[in-house]
């Protein structure tokens, strides 16, 4: 370990490797023409380049050494090589046009580096450019289709990913190397990144995420900003988008550079709607969002050691929160203060309804800032190290008090610092070994007038140790890892209108006396892919995972303003464990490729939150009108599986088509009813079959055609929590997405623009997803239908222009 001793002397000395390079064009197998605008990569060192008019590449800076490389190309099949790299070297690679861009995307995550289709654990990756292509009012709706995914979701803005029937705290966010703290509170809670300023989204399905920390038992959905760009350059973007529904806006100028080593990117963005629409509910009163201003971006160094990068994050996001209640005409209402000073409903006006404005006493303001340094060194060993350190805050404040515009009920300061340390070992007889540690300091501060739950103080450190061994026919990956976290939660309050607060008082106004403890335990993962033939791979994984209790389920005991009912924690929770196990299959050849995975999640202590109810079946209610609900545990078991079957014939590779399917059945095995024997908000079964066209080029002009047909089936979902009334069964839907797009560019092959169209939901179907909060609100009179329908028919218009520039 004598090398991290020299850390800081590596980034000071650009002189203790030679000058190597590598450089060489990409070509098209077809016509051997040029290639313009592939990306070529070296996941182990973080740098890449793009290939210019004439298909040239290069890439400087680089250690001497073997390392993999990735070529990628829109409508291409990926390329991953191994090249040594000793001098000036030179290599050229050629690259197969394919409807479909298989999952061969290297990731980072368990290692330095993952083949999607060596590793044990499911992956998915999705690109910048299948974001594009599809239509997404947030940063959740761009990955909620992929197999195995799907989101909770209040309206149109406001999502929470879920994987494989978990979310919430059993999912784990990163963004750019750090843990994203900001969404764990409750599931009107959204993940405050800009979505315009993703590159890719790289999600581990299951338990076996060591590297990123306990809480992963559905898995971890990593989030990457665009990678440096190559010496001598600076590009940039402007992209715009507006959607039809509920009339989206949104802008986004994005600029990159790199000179002599130093590197920079910096982005700004806004986004805007009304309340979106749909058949049976028209304009939905209150579903408007607004980003009035987002930036990002990093500076530092790139050099032959390595590199070191400051990120810099601040979103600003605002939110109308969507109550649902309507007069006898089915038109929706609002609070108001009359003329004596009593809160009453009112219709809304029409001006209202078409409004892009914030109701002050009804509505979200979310403030997320960030700050990390992020560092790389790579040894002459063949050795490397990461170290990450950050420091957050989260601003959430909201307002749900008529008689107190403008005045936040709730107003919690979170503050994140997070580290990661890594040490990597040099390769060795194809074993690749890697150990760290990563964890978190936290504080959450009230400055409200109402608290939800009191104040806490969180210290987690994990340690872990992951290891990889290849053999001729067989990939072997395990690892283990300890966590600990130390939890402090402080006191609370009742002042005289009945309102938990965390100063006291007076005498005798104590009703929660803090709690302090600690939760230990251990989680492992071990698995294997082996290579039956050259076309049909088998893999599979075992791991445990857990989970310790949050601070909203040990201690919450009021009105949460966000999703209007009364929440009462369980102080005597104890840590979930989960052990899961995954089989699956992959085959690929020149016409097909089929990825398949069952698996089976067994959890300990399973957590959720259920209603109140009197002993006559009624619900229990806080002041006449408010719904309690209590958080309970269990043990749960889900299983289920994901499939994805692609035909792509070599004759005709413009043309293909998907089929995929996901399903996940959720059981609570402590179910003392027959009601109770379901896990709520699991997603229902669901097929989506996709056609899709492609040419690479069409006369002189245009580059990247594509036309997309898809059909989204959703199953019905008649296996729900009925106990308590908690939830209702929901009918199954059918959805049409069509997309299409193309680069318009010049006469010598540089992009002028590039232009996306997507419509969603074609035949403006009325429907509800089960896991749609929206779901559960007051009956509508007028159609007699209860709650709030997702939204209808949407068409979105993207267009891209970019520039670069030699400095």
């Amino acid at each position: 370990m004598k090398n991290i001793f020299f850390f800081f002397c590596f980034l000071l000395s650009g002189s203790l490797f030679a000058q190597n390079t590598l450089s060489g064009k990409v070509i098209h197998r077809e016509d051997n023409e040029t290639v313009v605008g592939a990306t070529v990569y070296i996941p182990e060192l973080r740098v890449g380049a793009t290939s210019d008019v004439n298909g040239a590449y290069k890439i400087s800076n680089l250690p001497k050494g073997t390392f993999t490389v990735q070529v990628s190309y829109v409508s291409h099949r990926t390329v991953i090589e191994k090249v040594t790299v000793d001098g000036a070297t030179t290599k050229d690679f050629v690259m197969e046009n394919a409807a479909q861009s298989l999952e061969e995307v290297i990731v980072s995550g368990s290692s330095t580096k993952t083949v999607i289709k060596e590793s044990p654990i499911p992956i998915a990756a999705i690109t910048q450019l299948r974001l594009l292509q599809q239509s997404s009012t947030n940063l959740i709706d761009a990955v909620a289709k992929l197999p195995g995914m799907s989101q909770v979701s209040t309206g149109a803005g406001l999502s929470k990913p879920i994987i494989r029937g978990l979310g919430f705290n059993r999912v784990i966010t990163m963004h750019d190397g750090v843990r994203q703290e900001d969404n764990q509170w409750g599931e009107e809670h959204s993940i405050q990144i800009d979505e315009y300023s993703i590159d890719r989204y790289e999600i581990i399905r299951g338990a076996g995420s060591l590297m990123y920390g306990s809480d992963g038992l559905g898995g971890v959905m990593s989030v990457l900003s665009p990678r440096p760009i190559e010496e001598g350059k600076m590009v940039g973007r402007i992209l715009s988008n507006y959607q039809t529904n509920n009339n989206l806006y949104g802008i986004s100028a994005q600029i990159a550079g790199n000179k002599n080593g130093f590197v920079w990117l910096a982005q700004a963005s806004t986004k805007s709607t009304k309340n979106y629409r749909n058949a049976y509910d028209d304009r939905v009163f209150a579903s408007n969002f607004t980003e009035p201003i987002n930036f990002n971006g990093y500076f530092g160094l790139n050099k032959k050691w390595g590199y070191s990068r400051i990120h810099f994050l601040r979103t600003f996001q605002k939110y109308n929160i969507i109550n649902g209640t309507r007069d006898a005409s089915g038109r929706f209402t609002t609070a108001s203060v009359n003329g004596i000073g009593e809160v009453v409903d009112r219709p809304v006006t029409n001006d209202e309804l078409n409004s892009r404005n914030f109701i002050p006493y009804n509505s979200q303001k979310l403030i997320n800032e960030k700050l990390s340094w992020n560092n790389l060194v790579n040894f002459a060993n063949g050795s490397s190290a990461t170290a990450v350190v950050s420091m957050a805050r989260n601003r959430r404040s909201e307002y749900g008090d008529v008689t107190r515009p403008w005045e936040s009920q709730l107003d919690l300061y979170l503050y994140t610092n997070y580290y990661d340390v890594r040490y990597n070992f040099a390769a060795k007889n194809n074993w690749e070994v890697n150990v760290g540690t990563n964890g978190m300091f936290q504080r959450l501060d009230n400055q409200g007038f109402q608290v939800l739950y009191p104040n806490y103080n969180l210290f987690d450190n994990g340690v872990f140790l992951f290891a990889k061994k290849s053999y001729d026919r067989l990939k072997l990956s395990g690892g283990v890892r300890y966590d600990i976290r130390l939890l402090d939660i402080g006191k609370l309050y009742i002042d005289p209108d009945g309102n938990f607060q965390v100063t006291p008082q007076g005498a005798g106004s104590e009703r929660f006396a803090g709690f302090d403890k600690n939760y230990q335990n251990v989680s492992a993962s071990l698995g294997g892919v082996y290579n039956l033939t050259e076309k049909l791979a088998v893999r599979v994984n075992g791991s445990r995972g857990f989970r310790a209790p949050t601070v909203p389920e040990l201690s919450s005991n009021g009105i949460h303003a966000g999703t209007f009912r009364y929440e009462i924690g369980k102080l005597d929770a104890v840590p979930e464990v989960a052990y899961q196990g995954d089989l699956g299959l992959t085959y690929e050849d020149k016409n097909w490729y089929v990825d398949l995975s069952v698996f089976q999640n067994s959890i300990q202590n399973y957590t959720y939150s259920e209603r109140v109810q009197k002993p006559n079946g009624q619900d229990t209610l806080y002041n006449g009108n408010v719904p309690i609900y209590r958080y309970a545990q269990g043990n749960a078991r889900l299983r289920g599986m994901e499939g994805t079957v692609t035909f792509n014939p070599q004759a005709a590779r413009w043309f293909s088509i998907t089929q995929s399917y996901s399903a996940v059945f959720g059981d609570n095995l402590s179910a003392r009813e027959e009601e109770a024997k379901y896990l709520p908000f699991m997603p229902a079964p669901r097929w989506i079959s996709q056609v899709k066209l492609t040419k690479d080029r069409y006369r002189d002009f245009l580059r990247n055609l594509y036309l997309t047909v898809d059909l989204e089936v959703t199953q019905k979902q008649n296996r729900f929590l009925a106990a308590y009334g908690t939830e209702t069964a929901t009918p199954g839907y059918q959805l049409v997405n069509i997309g299409l797009g193309t680069d318009i560019v010049t006469k010598n092959k540089r992009t002028l623009a590039s232009f996306y169209f997507s419509a969603n939901n074609v035949f403006d179907v009325a429907y509800q997803s089960h896991q749609s909060r929206l779901k559960y609100l007051e009956v509508n009179p007028r159609t007699g239908r209860a709650g709030v329908f997702n939204m209808g028919r949407n068409l979105s218009f993207k267009l891209i222009i970019p520039f670069e520039v030699k400095i």
